[in-house]
């Protein structure tokens, strides 16, 4: 069962992550060409706002790889490892510059052009839901190192 799950997972995750970057790559520059036809006042703000998504979806990436190698350790049993709390970082650091780029990107726009509220609401949810994953992994990482600490300790008093 545990390996059925853990399986599952990894599915799950490079399922999530091929849509998005179908989405990015494929869908959005249409949907993007579109808007600028329909909003040709907007039509400036095509391809800035089409790189600046694709700069977000490197670190998504990555975040996605490093989600793929711990689940591969707790597969192995290998999860208590300063690996694991390496690769927790870096998906906190992804997440947290996932949130820097598009509040970067929020003041920018709206320094450019009054809001739209969709995009706002989009962008704050984007940026809200980073700082929850950074959070939750930053905590998880603090957790998994104390438990290595301990883990050492015990392993030491023979």
């Amino acid at each position: 069962m545990k390996k059925f799950s853990i399986v599952l997972f990894q599915l799950g995750i490079l399922f999530v992550a091929l849509c998005i970057s179908l989405l990015a790559f494929f869908w959005l520059p249409q949907t993007a060409e579109a808007f600028a036809i329909d909003a040709p006042e907007y039509a400036y703000l095509q391809y800035p706002l089409l790189f600046g998504i694709w700069i977000t979806l490197m670190p998504f990436i990555l975040a996605i790889v490093e989600a793929l190698r711990i689940s591969r350790k707790v597969a192995l049993d290998q999860v208590f490892t300063g690996a694991s709390a390496d690769h927790l970082k870096r998906i906190k650091l992804c997440a947290y510059g996932i949130m820097t780029l598009y509040v970067v990107g929020f003041v920018i726009l709206l320094q450019l052009v009054e809001m739209n509220p969709g995009i706002a609401l989009l962008g704050i949810l984007i940026s809200l839901t980073s700082m929850m994953i950074g959070l939750i992994t930053g905590i998880l990482e603090a957790l998994l190192r104390k438990a290595l600490v301990i883990k050492e300790e015990n392993d030491l008093t023979v």
